[in-house]
């Protein structure tokens, strides 16, 4: 006989032996093992969940226990419910009757009528647990024959009704006195099963060995034993009790709530038939690893229960038998089975290894025919069995995982020139702040960054020093996905494959399993390298952002980088850096949806420099600006008053005040309207979390003032305030010429309130109430028969809702409006006044979008159509530089339109670091009856230029010239900034 026929006999002769020892133990006699249950007050609860996919079979056995009361109440409802999930019914009866029994005789006997139609409705699967509850204290000398008494009065009811029944006894304390009892009042030949109590290890013991020699083979099942707080636990607890000797381990459900049911269907469905536990076959692992084996009397194939808790590194068990083969994973979130790889086979044994988020592995595993072990006869000292397959996403991400892991270890610093570009998408022209230099990453710390640049729309700051901008960032995710180890924070499916930069990838998709209003957390997609298992792109939104930032979803694009750190070919040895970031987020400021692009770059990359914290430190020292990432987001490196070394500066201050100045001029003003004042901005007023802004550039004011998290809601809220101290002309073309007997002088004071709130994760509604004040006197030109319309209040409620994607910015917006008082006004003859116009409404939609190119360029459209009803000379769109739409040169209180298609464009390039250019068009088609507009042409031109001034001004210039349409004219605004504090 040779040496593999040998081993066969031998495994075989151990597997009969496992068997034997098996069959005489107290759990053998359940169609299970390990057998499992859940005990809870109402099944009802349950009854979704177990019906939910994947259902149980027929062949499975997971028994569902709950309170049966015995006042005549049908139960064939539930028990029907009960048996259609799959589950078995374990009904405990209530019994009731005070002591002594024989003296209660007729409770007694109602409740036994009741436990008879019980036990037909429940049908040939039901197990019948009697339970007494007496309503009357019992003498502890008497309860063991009083209950010995119930007990098999019961059993001969149930069974008469129900001759399949089971009858087990209530959990009993674990006391050998107390069996001792109740087995001497004869109860051997009425009950099915014995339930026990969890008690002392060592009092569980001693019973289960009394047990064995009382009543031999008669099953004892647990009851029972808290649900624990991660579902997966139920197979360990459950193997661990089968192997102490109970046939069943009850549950008990928590209360108020429906467990995860999941791990105990499947486990129902893997251990039912003739199944024993196999010591011979347990693995061994380390020493906070416990397994369990038993074998299939069938096929004497494993079922093995793995308890390893959660853990960094890969879980590793080693079988002493070498002729296993075809593990498989059971994936207790699915019930899906997931093929494995990787086992090794040699001599001594078979080793399997593998990544688990949970603390439980269900595992499956064959064995070798006598034909296949003589064919591997002469076996090397290691194999590995691989195969090919689809492969599951949990061996994908553990792969990925594994990947990284390794690249970590080869990783311990890398340092580059990080520049991150802010764009403020504002109308087309918008604003670019520009962040570059030295960044430094250390393995398992914070980045640093040193800010040695700062480019405002392309022009270089000069100052000597960076100025402290306020920091904006989103909150914080509580777990980021695709980390080392994943959490059950979040869950993955395999989307498919795609090819991205040239690369064969996996597709990934992720999502959070918990709330938004739990965490923050992400849902997204991540691309897979197939052949190198590297990611090579991610995209995610964040999700339940609250504060200023609303919105969050950026996309990392990879690339492999050598020990030089430079650009190479994707290979293993490769380190993948997430050289390239690109986002949209959208900020709430003041109320509006302001959406900010930013993207980040890696250039001059350096790994694993010698050099590294001398470079770091040398920063450190110097007067650069330096920012670190901390839990909260960045945060400013700031020198020590008392030591001067850099510490993080956790609160940053929220407030800025400017000096502005300028001149603004077009001819609705009888002069170049001077502006001279200060603006005061705070992101943070006085630690409240409102956010403020008031300009004063002495005959202009405007205020802003909004919480964006109104009284610690997820609403937004806010006020902004106009007001303009001189007058401006207000008049009228019709047939392209100027009425001068029809102009008027006005003076407009507006107050807005707003409302707002974010609808999924690129969507804000605004809603809003509006007043605005007109001031209406005559000009020197006003004729002398026209009548002035009356100072008056306008009312107007208004919904605006903005969707932000991509760059792209879509608004919808309508408002209704009233006056407080409408008179007649106008010329006598005239037909301008309409009584119906007191009240009106207007509406609009725009879309647009800023290219940004190399080099700092950009171009970018605004396309606005708007249209309203009732709306006259006061209601209607205006064109102007501080008017509803806006055309370059254009005037305002001239050219009106009761509806309009309006598209600004623009396209910026800086000249030097020194001068911004931006040349802007405009055109619109108007229409407006009264001033006789078809579809009418208005044109102008733009160009705006922006300087770095002396002493750390920002200049800021826009001329316009009208080019077509009925107006001609020209406008001028400049600006002076300077931050003082």
């Amino acid at each position: 006989m040779n040496s593999a026929s040998q081993n066969q006999r031998l495994i075989l002769l151990l597997l009969v032996l496992a068997i034997c020892v098996a069959s005489n133990s107290n759990a053998a006699t359940l169609p299970c093992q390990p057998c499992a249950g859940i005990r809870t007050e109402d099944p009802q609860k349950l009854i979704p969940g177990l019906l939910e996919l994947p259902r149980l079979s027929e062949d499975s056995r997971l028994y569902l226990a709950w309170p049966v009361l015995l006042d005549g109440t049908a139960a064939a409802e539930t028990v029907g419910a009960v048996v259609t999930s799959g589950s078995v019914p374990w009904l405990d009866l209530q019994f009731t009757t005070p002591p002594p029994l024989l003296g209660n005789i007729e409770l007694l006997e109602s409740q036994l009528a009741a436990a008879a139609s019980q036990a037909s409705a429940a049908g040939s699967r039901g197990h019948f647990q009697i339970s007494w509850h007496p309503t009357e204290p019992v003498d502890p000398e008497t309860w063991a024959k009083e209950y010995a008494f119930l007990l098999k009065r019961a059993a001969v009811v149930v069974t008469g009704a129900q001759p399949g029944a089971r009858v087990i006894t209530q959990a009993l304390e674990a006391r050998p006195d107390l069996l001792s009892k109740l087995y001497s009042e004869e109860i051997a030949a009425y009950v099915d099963g014995i339930a026990l109590a969890p008690s002392e290890a060592y009092t569980i013991e001693a019973t289960l060995d009394l047990l064995n020699d009382l009543d031999p083979g008669k099953p004892v099942f647990l009851d029972s034993l808290p649900y624990p707080g991660h579902p997966e636990e139920i197979l360990a607890d459950a193997a661990q009790q089968s192997v102490v000797g109970f046939a069943l381990t009850l549950f008990q459900a928590p209360a108020g709530s429906a467990p995860e049911l999941l791990p105990l269907k499947i486990m129902a469905e893997e251990f039912q038939g003739d199944l024993s536990y196999d010591p011979y076959s347990t693995p061994q692992g380390s020493n906070d690893t416990e397994a369990w084996s038993f074998v299939r009397g069938e096929d004497l194939s494993l079922r093995v229960i793995v308890r390893h808790g959660s853990r960094e590194e890969p879980i590793k068990i080693e079988f002493s038998d070498s002729h296993l083969r075809g593990p498989i994973r059971v994936d207790l979130k699915s019930g899906n089975a997931l093929g494995m790889y990787g086992g090794i086979r040699s001599e001594q044994g078979f080793e399997l290894k593998w990544q688990s988020e949970s603390s439980v592995t269900l595992l499956r595993l064959d064995r070798l025919t006598a034909e296949e072990i003589e064919g591997i006869e002469g076996l090397d000292e290691q194999v590995t069995v691989t195969s090919e397959r689809h492969l599951p996403v949990e061996e994908i991400l553990r792969r990925l995982q594994a990947v990284e892991d390794a690249q970590s270890r080869r990783l311990s610093t890398y340092q580059a020139v990080n520049t991150t570009h802010l764009r403020f998408q504002l109308g087309v022209q918008g604003i670019e702040v520009t962040f570059q230099g030295e960044i430094f990453f250390r393995q398992g710390e914070a980045y640093d960054w040193a800010w040695q640049d700062l480019y405002l729309n392309g022009l270089r700051w000069r100052g000597k020093r960076l100025p402290e901008v306020p920091l904006i960032e989103p909150k914080r995710a509580a777990n980021l996905p695709l980390e080392i180890l994943f959490t059950k924070d979040y869950s993955y499916r395999l989307r498919g494959t795609a090819l991205i930069d040239g690369r064969d990838c996996w597709v990934v998709d992720f999502q959070p399993q918990v709330s938004e209003s739990v965490k923050s957390l992400f849902r997204g997609t991540v691309w897979i390298d197939r052949q190198l298992f590297n990611r090579v792109r991610s995209k995610a939104v964040q999700l339940g952002l609250t504060g200023e930032v609303i919105s969050n979803e950026e996309t990392l694009f990879y690339a492999p980088f050598d020990e030089t750190g430079q650009l190479s070919e994707p290979a293993a040895d490769r380190i993948w850096l997430p050289n390239r970031v690109v986002s949209q987020q959208i900020w709430s400021l003041f109320n509006t949806a302001t959406v900010v692009e930013k993207e980040m770059k890696l250039t001059n990359v350096i790994i694993n420099s010698d050099s590294f914290e001398q470079r770091r430190q040398e920063l450190m020292a110097s007067k650069v600006t330096m920012v670190r990432e901390t839990e909260q987001g960045l945060r400013y490196l700031v020198p020590d008053k008392e030591t001067g070394k850099r510490v993080v500066k956790m609160k940053n201050d929220p407030s800025r005040l400017f000096f502005a100045g300028g001149v603004f001029h077009d001819d609705s003003f009888n002069y170049p309207l001077p502006l001279a004042g200060v603006d005061f901005f705070s992101l943070d007023f006085k630690g409240s979390g409102a956010q403020v802004n008031a300009l004063f550039a002495g005959v202009l004011l405007i205020g802003n003032i909004a919480d964006p998290t109104f009284l610690g809601s997820k609403f937004d809220a806010g006020a902004d305030l106009f007001l303009v101290a001189p007058k401006f002309s207000n008049t009228v073309f019709k047939n392209d010429r100027e009425i001068f007997k029809e102009e008027l002088l006005e003076r407009p004071a507006r107050l807005n309130f707003s409302v707002g709130h974010k609808l999924g994760n690129f969507f804000k509604l605004n809603g809003t109430y509006s007043l605005l004040y007109v001031d209406y006197s005559p000009s020197d030109n006003t004729g002398e028969d026209f009548v002035v319309p009356v100072d008056h209040f306008t009312h107007s409620v208004g919904l605006q809702g903005s969707f932000n994607r991509s760059g792209y910015r879509l608004r919808l917006n309508g408002e209704i409006a009233t006056r407080s008082n409408w008179e007649p006004w106008g010329l006598p003859e005239s037909s301008d006044y309409e009584p119906e116009d007191k009240d009106f409404s207007r509406w609009g939609a725009s879309l647009a979008k800023t290219f940004h190119l190399s080099g700092f360029k950009k171009a970018g459209f605004e396309l606005r159509y708007v249209d309203g009803e009732n709306l006259d000379r006061f209601s209607k769109y205006e064109f102007g530089f501080f008017s509803d739409l806006f055309i370059h040169g254009y005037q305002m209180e001239r050219v009106r339109a009761e509806s309009a298609w309006v598209l600004n464009t623009s396209y910026g390039f800086e000249m030097g670091e020194l001068f911004r250019l931006q040349l802007i068009g405009d055109g619109a088609l108007a229409t407006d009856e009264d001033a006789d507009l078809d579809q009418e042409f208005l044109g102008g031109i733009g160009v705006a230029g922006t300087v770095i001034g002396p002493w750390q001004t920002i200049v800021r210039l826009d001329l316009g010239a009208a080019v077509a349409g009925p107006d001609d004219g020209f406008t001028i605004f400049l600006m002076f900034l300077k931050l003082y504090k």
